[in-house]
Formats: structure tokens, sequence, C-alpha cells
């Protein structure tokens, strides 16, 4: 009798040939293809069908009421960030007011910014049984992500990242997504206007991390144009114009996974202090400065803990759970770094590439307080 290793590498020998033998097929191509990746407008429309019924609209009056608002909350706000940030935040974005609709088709024009070049490498394959295929449970999937996001986030901060040349006339931008966030106040009791205040101060200090430090922004799609452009056009082309076959699509392939878990790794990291500090800021910043702070951090708290079932479902399926956690991850990081050199130590990690801490360094913070005192 074979050993339960040996089983299972058998099992796994069978299950790859039938893999190949299935990819293979699949990837024969069809005469009459659709030649997107993706059918945005199914996206948008799903993703609008999902996101709840017209409660979740905002007049247009009111919207650029409110984002007036928003602008003059965020003049009175940026100066009290140097009591953390130092450098002061001097040019930002004029805030937004989105519904539930706005919040998908912003986030679908971001969408198709991030996955062009994925786009490029499907159309040197073709169209495929497999591409369309996975067309139709891609519209599906990201349509319903987006409407369910469409229902929770309260804000956001769009960077503009974007691989390949640079978009024309795309600038950074402020968003908060009003529906929600009166939506929030009321089901957890919390005050509208004091609630508004945190979520615009969180917002700037991403606005500060990149607008201050244009090095981020560069770097973030350097290491994108590593994990996507570059890792898959390894696997799809020899460098001379010829296009491979299936089968050499499939042997390279693994090869453009490991470098992508490798850049994954990376990014993940950065991700977890651009959050990370974003919170130490709100809650340097904003215990002193915010009213209703402590009952607003109770709030959110709650808010996190009465997810359902589907958006816990979500969360986990997409890897939004694990971002989560290293988020707090990041928090620890700044928390333990100010308490060993203050913030001007911490405030290192914005100096450049070099000095943003490694994942090995997020979780023992004080090997990168050794290396930023060398």
């Amino acid at each position: 009798m074979p050993t339960p290793t040996l089983r299972r590498a058998v099992a796994a020998g069978a299950l790859g040939a039938g893999a190949v033998i299935s990819a293979r097929a699949l990837l024969r191509p069809r005469a009459d293809g659709d030649p997107r990746m993706v059918d945005w407008d199914v996206v948008r429309s799903t993703a609008h069908d999902r996101g709840g019924p017209e409660a979740g609209s905002v007049d247009a009056g009111d919207a650029a009421r409110i984002a007036a608002e928003c602008d003059r909350i965020a003049a009175d706000l940026a100066p009290l960030m140097v009591e953390v940030c130092e450098q002061p935040l001097v040019h930002f974005p004029r805030f937004a007011v989105l519904d539930r609709r706005g919040f998908v088709d912003v986030n679908v024009e971001i969408a198709r910014r991030m996955l062009a070049p994925v786009e490029e490498l499907r159309s040197t394959l073709g169209d495929s049984r497999a591409t369309a295929l996975g067309r139709g449970v891609m519209n599906r999937y990201v349509g319903a992500l987006f409407g369910i996001m469409s229902q929770r986030v309260l804000g956001q901060y769009d960077p503009v990242l974007a691989i390949g040349p640079p978009l024309g006339g795309a600038t950074p931008a402020l968003y908060l997504v009003e529906p929600n966030l009166t939506s929030f106040a009321r089901v957890a009791g919390a005050p509208v206007e004091p609630l508004r205040r945190w979520l615009i101060l969180h917002e700037l200090t991403h606005a500060w991390q990149f607008g201050e430090h244009p090095w981020l922004r560069e770097h973030l799609v350097g290491m994108m144009e590593d994990m996507i452009r570059t890792s898959l056009a390894r696997a799809v082309g020899d460098g001379k114009g010829k296009h491979p076959s299936a089968r050499q699509v499939l042997e390279r392939l693994p090869d453009a996974v490991r470098t992508q878990l490798r850049g994954i790794g990376t990014l993940q990291a950065v991700m977890s202090v651009l959050e990370g500090y974003a919170n130490f800021v709100m809650h340097r910043v904003g215990r002193q400065h915010l009213e209703k702070f402590d009952e607003l951090e109770a709030a959110f708290a709650r808010r996190r803990a009465q997810r359902t079932v589907i958006e816990r479902a979500v969360l986990a399926i997409t890897g939004i759970n694990m971002k989560m956690r290293q988020y707090e991850v990041g928090e620890r990081f700044c928390e333990a770094v100010a308490a060993a050199g203050g913030v001007t130590l911490l405030n290192r990690v914005w100096e450049g590439p070099e000095m943003m801490p490694s994942a090995a360094e997020l979780r023992a913070p004080a090997t990168w307080v050794t290396r930023a005192r060398r």
C-alpha cells in the first residue's frame, strides 16, 4: 500500500495532468469570442443592482453642499496633522461626495486602470474557451464585490496608480460615500459631524503620504509593474515578438506566480505602513482634537463585529481579512517605533523606499529601529 504522502503525490499528479489537458482545450482560439477579459458594463450593472435601493442615492445639490463643508473641515484639520507628521500637508484634492452608484462608477474606472496590463496579456493569446468562461465568472464576481463594497465603504483616497503610460487628466481624489456615512451614524447612534471629521482626517493622512512623498507612488507602481506586467510578459513572450504555445504558457506560469507572490508580500508590507500610520495619526491627532472620539471608536469596533455572513465570506475570499490584520500590524509597528524614538524616528519611513520596513521588521519593530539609527 502506498504511503499517505505518495497517495497525495499520485493524486496531485493525476489532477495536474487533467488540468493541463483541460487548459490546452480551453486555450484553443474561439472565432466568435469577445475581445475583452471583463465586460465592465456588466460589472457596473451588477454592482448597481447589488448596491441596494434608491436609499443609496444623494441629491446633486446636497452632494455639492456637503463636499464644500468637507473641504472646509479638511482645511481646519490639515494643520493639526503636523503634530505627528511633522511635514505639513500643503496640497490635497478637494472632496467629492458620492452615492453608492457613484462609488461603483469610480471604482470600476480604477479597476479598469489596474487591469489594463492583464487585458494586454489576454489580447496576445486570443480569445478562448478559458477566457470566455473566466470573463463570465469575473463579471459576476467583481460586480457583486463592488456592490457589497458600495454599501460599506465610508471614505476613499485614490492616489491614481497606473501601470504603463501616464493617464491623461487623471488626478488624485478624495471621496466620501454619504449614504453609508449617514446610515452608519444612524445605526450606530454616532453623531454625524464628528464622524465626518474622523473620516476626513483619515483620508487626509493618505493624501499627505502620497502628496508630500512623490517617490511613494513611483515605488508602488514599480512593484505592481514587476508583479503584473513583467512577470506575465515573461510567461507569454520570448522577447522576440513570438508568442508561445498554450503548453509553453502553462510551463512558464509557475515562475510568474512565484514572482507575483514575492511582490505581494512586499506590497502588503508597504500597505501595512500606509494604513497603520493613518490609524496612528488618527489616534494621536484625533484623540486631541475630535469631539466624541471615544464614542466613535467604540462605534467602529461594533461595526466590525456586526458584519453579516455574506460580508464575512467576501472579506475572507478576497483576502481583505488578511489585509486588515496587516494594518493592525502596521499600527503596532508605528506605536512601537514612536515609543522607542518618537515621531521623528517613525517619520523616517517616508524618506524613501529603502526606509520602508520589510514584513519581518513589521513583526519585530526593534530591528527596524536599529537599522534606522545606524
